[in-house]
């Protein structure tokens, strides 16, 4: 992922707390109210004619005439895809604070003498999105400047500050990257890598991870999988096993999910600790005690820059992490993540009054679903108001894809006269397309915007089919989302040069 190297800082002294506080920050109260607006006009129903007309909803709101500029069914439910990190983030923001830090730490209790630890080690997360292998690297140094050549004792990591889970999508299947486990202690987003190489004098396949630990196994599936899934997955009394498609005859290259990100965490650390000479006891479960004294601490960067990298590079782990330490702070309680999504639909309903929340759901903070429910009106309410929000300098716009310039934006929109009047997030899951956000106008006006469009009829029957992963359901897939797109793209565009 680009620019993780940013996030990598370490502080080597005893830290006061585990998790940096928001520095006291205080959202703004804003009353956003939407009155009549026009209804799509003669030019927009053209773009959408060869659609039924409930599959798309939008809204164009001015920011500073405070009015509506354009509706179509802007109260009618959609899915969000991950558009719903607008919420997630935008929550976190107001409620840890845009300078919030995660902490992960490095403690032991006993003592240490001739290089050995004489007692237990701890490795505590409370939930950074972007911890790498790299800060574990300098843990490791920390340890070794310690003095710890070995650890008597037992080594416990801890992950009890937030709920865990095997899966952001229960639903999908297990081989997806995006939709790996979650928890308190991830690391480099919960994937590893899957290589396999056919060794033409042996006659035999080569599948290999990596890394390779004592809790992960790749081997040879007994059977031919469907089409286009390469991997199956089995937790053999706790590895994490996949098992290549015997009908795969060219050397390739596949990214796949851990499952106990937790558990993999530890056993990295182990690993790369065995790499620099310090012998640790296997990983196993635990809590840090209160009393534990502090061998290496790292903090992450600024919320806000998470924020930003998780709306620019769309990243599922980082939307649900925060989603949970935010209702953990709101409602003190450590929740899994179909109830701090309540938590956080109940946070928005509270403070936008004045917008109806009727049809509202969320299940997760990432989008990762068909399950999310979200009106145009709804979002377009969120985005105006984070826009009154200062963020510790910065404008929660800033935090977007920039048309033609960024990551999902970067091939869209990027005409001379559209290029960077878009600032938006983009959403798509299969029959489901979404982009919400803020736009310049030709004449220089400010506006915020949701449009959704979706087919749920297509969107059920392709969540029925077994073989919704093969080349002719991918082909219809991709033809119904290139239509939506440039539907999509044109009305946007439209409202642009025409206002």
């Amino acid at each position: 992922m680009p620019l993780q190297f940013f996030f990598k800082s370490i502080a080597m002294a005893a830290a006061p707390i585990l998790i940096a506080a928001g520095c006291g920050f205080r959202p703004v109260d804003v009353d956003v109210s939407f009155g009549p607006g026009k209804p799509a006009d003669g030019a927009e129903m053209d773009l959408i004619k060869n659609m039924p007309p409930d599959n798309i909803g939008f809204i164009l709101y001015d920011l500073e005439r405070k009015s509506v500029v354009k509706i179509h069914n802007r109260s009618r439910a959609f899915i969000p895809a991950s558009t719903t990190k607008v919420f997630t983030t935008v929550a976190a923001m107001n409620v840890l604070g845009p300078d919030y830090r995660f902490g992960t730490r490095i403690s032991y209790r006993g003592s240490i003498s001739g290089g050995t630890l004489k007692g237990d080690l701890y490795l505590k997360g409370t939930g950074d999105p972007l911890l790498t292998v790299a800060d574990l690297m300098d843990m490791s140094d920390a340890m070794k400047k310690k003095g710890i050549a070995s650890v008597s004792g037992r080594f416990y990591y801890d992950e009890s500050d937030l709920a865990s889970t095997v899966s952001i999508d229960g639903d999908m299947e297990p081989d997806v990257s995006f939709n790996p486990g979650v928890s308190a202690l991830s690391l480099d987003y919960n994937s590893i890598s899957a290589e396999w190489k056919r060794d033409r004098e042996r006659g035999a396949m080569d599948i290999f991870l990596t890394p390779s630990l004592p809790i992960n196994h790749a081997g040879l599936s007994a059977e031919k999988l469907r089409e286009n899934i390469t991997f199956a997955y089995q937790n053999r009394s706790g590895t994490e096993s996949w098992f290549l498609s015997p009908d795969k005859d060219t050397d390739g290259i596949e990214r796949l999910p851990v499952k106990k990100p937790a558990l993999y965490t530890a056993y990295m650390f182990s690993t790369i600790c065995g790499m620099r000479g310090i012998r640790l006891p296997r990983p196993e479960p635990g809590t840090e005690p209160g009393c534990a004294r502090t061998i290496a601490y790292h903090e992450s960067s600024e919320l806000t820059d998470i924020a930003d990298l998780t709306l620019t590079f769309s990243i599922n782990l980082a939307a649900e992490l925060m989603m949970l330490t935010t209702a953990k702070k709101i409602t003190g309680e450590k929740m899994n993540l179909a109830d701090s999504a309540k938590t956080i639909s109940a946070y928005f309903s509270d403070r936008l009054e004045s917008v109806s929340w009727r049809y509202f759901r969320i299940i997760n903070g990432s989008g990762l679903t068909a399950k999310n429910r979200i009106t145009p009106e709804q979002m377009v309410a969120v985005l105006a108001y984070a826009d009154a929000q200062n963020y510790s300098g910065r404008k929660y716009r800033s935090c977007l894809p920039a048309s033609g310039w960024e990551w999902s934006l970067m091939n869209r929109l990027n005409d001379p006269e559209t290029a960077f009047h878009v600032w938006a997030k983009t959403g798509s899951i299969n029959y489901a397309l979404a982009l919400a956000g803020y736009l310049y106008t030709k004449s220089s006006r400010s506006m915020a915007f949701a449009i959704f469009v979706n087919d749920i009829a297509k969107r059920e029957r392709y969540d029925a089919d077994p073989d919704r992963r093969s080349s002719a359901s991918a082909r219809r897939v991709n033809t119904w989302l290139k239509n939506s797109k440039t539907v999509m793209d044109h009305i946007v565009t439209g409202w642009i040069t025409e206002l």
